[in-house]
């Protein structure tokens, strides 16, 4: 297997990994040459190089609109350089973290918050009033004003109230893991729109930067034919064989 030295760092790499620079984009020669002035340009880098360089450019992209990056936002670049993967299930991951306390805590916010609960909890209040008011007349365990049943359902309710807010802090956070995960979709595709349009605009430019060098070639070819014709007499030199032009 063939080595090759990168131009930038110097590594040898696979030749076949070599990304020539006639293959990057503008923006990222720029930010190349910004860097490295000493770069000449004319032989390939590696991928690493090119993901790190890629990585510096999208991070001027977000230097341009904001003062200061975060962590997250510098993590999405790398990612986003590596062509690494955002998007995930958020609920599973979330899951997976949990402990027996907050599944039985949601568990417990899920039943509370059910009409079966209701019913049922209901049916409890009824046969507990019937039983002391009727079946227990002479010598009920809980008379009216049934003291002992407020003491159950006040301890009920101070028991129920902070498991529900734990499901509730819960369920907050993960909504606030999803608007996290939504926000760096959204730049994540924002940064490749954006850098799919410079590739875009580099392409046009080099169609025109060669099809000018073209008509430039065919005018030449052309005065060539023509003196050639107009005076056959005279030896007409040969234009110069036509070079690729550097963008």
């Amino acid at each position: 297997m063939a080595k090759a030295e990168c131009s930038l760092c110097r590594t040898l790499v696979d030749t076949r990994t070599l990304v020539a620079p006639q293959k990057l984009e503008p923006p990222l020669v720029d930010v190349i040459r910004r860097e490295r002035p000493d770069w000449e340009g004319k032989r390939g880098i590696c991928q690493n190089c090119r993901e790190q360089y890629r990585a510096k450019k999208f991070l001027g992209y977000l230097e341009d609109e904001y003062d200061k990056i975060s962590e997250m936002e510098k993590s999405l670049v790398s990612r986003l350089a590596r062509k690494g993967r955002v998007s995930k299930l958020v609920h599973r991951e979330f899951e997976a973290q949990m402990t027996l306390g907050a599944r039985v805590a949601d568990r417990v916010a899920q039943f509370g918050g059910s009409w079966r609960f209701i019913g049922l909890f209901g049916g409890i209040l009824l046969s507990w009033m019937a039983i002391n008011t009727w079946l227990l007349v002479s010598r009920p365990f809980d008379p009216y004003p049934f003291i002992l049943l407020n003491l159950v359902l006040s301890t009920l309710a101070a028991l129920q109230a902070p498991v529900i807010m734990m499901s509730q802090n819960r369920q907050t956070e993960k909504d606030r893991m999803q608007a996290t995960q939504d926000y760096e979709i959204n730049l994540m595709a924002e940064i490749e729109i954006r850098d799919l349009h410079e590739k875009l605009d580099g392409l046009r430019f080099k169609q025109w930067h060669e099809l000018w060098h073209l008509q430039q070639r065919q005018l030449e070819l052309l005065e060539h034919l023509h003196k050639e014709i107009s005076h056959p007499e005279e030896k007409t030199p040969e234009p110069a064989p036509y070079q690729t032009p550097e963008v």
